[in-house]
């Protein structure tokens, strides 16, 4: 029985939260005590407006602040109340407000510290609550990929994709994209996605990203081709390394890192990408090339002598 391919989904991606600090993204429904990392304000079980971990923090803080100014307070009070002279009196006040001065000298000065240390200990404090509300963020995307809905569902992938990094939700990020229309204009990313082994889903979609956007395919994309070739030739064929090793002719130090592998192909190389490398071992005589730079002019003088876009590095 012939197998019908489902038709890929022609959507719009939304644009990626974006903040100075991962943690930033994250928050919490009060009523139902659960954090998220996604980019809905409203809790999708109550409907209650979720709380910014900097609020909580900031909420905290200033509490832990008013408590230690109100027994500061209640202190200098005692010390004040139970002073058995004048003089007393006036060195227990003298005291109080040097000591005043001094506590708000020092919590204005290392603010931000103190800041840090309850973000951390409240993360700690919560990692468990943490985790199990990324997990129900996963959940959620899970259902939404039921449901046909790629788009909130990979929106949903990249957020958790920003605090777990396995490669477990990197290929169900992929798998996503595998089955939507895949435009230029769209906020892609591709070396993050890397697995740590083998994964067809991940060559697939590298190899999509190849033909629409190609600065995409980075130094570590190429590694991981190289590193996977035989299974990968196996699965995609031989023509999907020589697209590879034809991106790499990008850049001049992708090319000396590279060479080897570029060598390889270089007969399979179409005229103008061929062209670039000439030009970029031409205008770089000073540089160690290795035996590419040979093979090249080699591979000129047998099949484009007679071509006058190669007479100069005709010997």
């Amino acid at each position: 029985m012939k197998v019908i391919p489902i038709a890929k989904q022609a959507i719009q991606l939304s644009k990626k939260k974006r903040t100075k600090y991962c943690y930033q993204k994250l928050k919490m429904c009060k009523k139902c005590n659960r954090y998220s990392v996604l980019k809905e304000e409203e809790c999708p079980t109550c409907g209650l407006t979720f709380v910014g971990i900097e609020s909580i923090v900031h909420s905290i803080f200033r509490n832990r602040l008013f408590t230690e100014a109100i027994r500061i307070l209640i202190l200098v009070c005692i010390g004040i109340v139970a002073a058995p002279t004048v003089k007393t009196l006036y060195l227990s006040l003298i005291t109080g407000v040097i000591f005043v001065s001094s506590y708000i000298i020092l919590t204005v000065t290392f603010m931000k510290s103190e800041y840090f240390m309850v973000l951390k200990k409240l993360l700690r404090a919560d990692f468990r609550k943490i985790q199990a509300g990324i997990q129900f963020d996963s959940n959620l995307a899970k259902e939404d990929v039921k449901a046909g809905k790629l788009a909130p569902a990979y929106d949903k992938l990249r957020e958790i994709g920003d605090f777990i990094y396995s490669d477990q939700v990197k290929i169900r990020r992929v798998m996503v994209l595998n089955d939507i229309v895949l435009r230029r204009d769209m906020e892609l990313e591709l070396e993050s996605l890397i697995p740590s082994s083998y994964d067809k889903d991940f060559v697939k979609y590298a190899l999509e990203i190849l033909k629409i956007n190609r600065p995409l395919f980075t130094k570590k994309c190429i590694a991981y081709f190289i590193q996977y070739r035989d299974a990968i030739v196996r699965d995609f064929g031989i023509d999907s390394l020589i697209a590879v090793a034809g991106t790499a002719l990008r850049m001049k130090l992708y090319i000396q890192e590279f060479s080897d592998f570029i060598e390889e192909f270089l007969e399979y190389f179409p005229k103008d990408r061929f062209l670039r490398l000439c030009n970029i071992l031409y205008s770089n005589p000073d540089a160690k090339w290795g035996s590419l730079e040979e093979k090249a002019k080699r591979l000129v003088a047998i099949k484009y002598h007679y071509d006058p876009d190669f007479k100069r590095f005709v010997s």
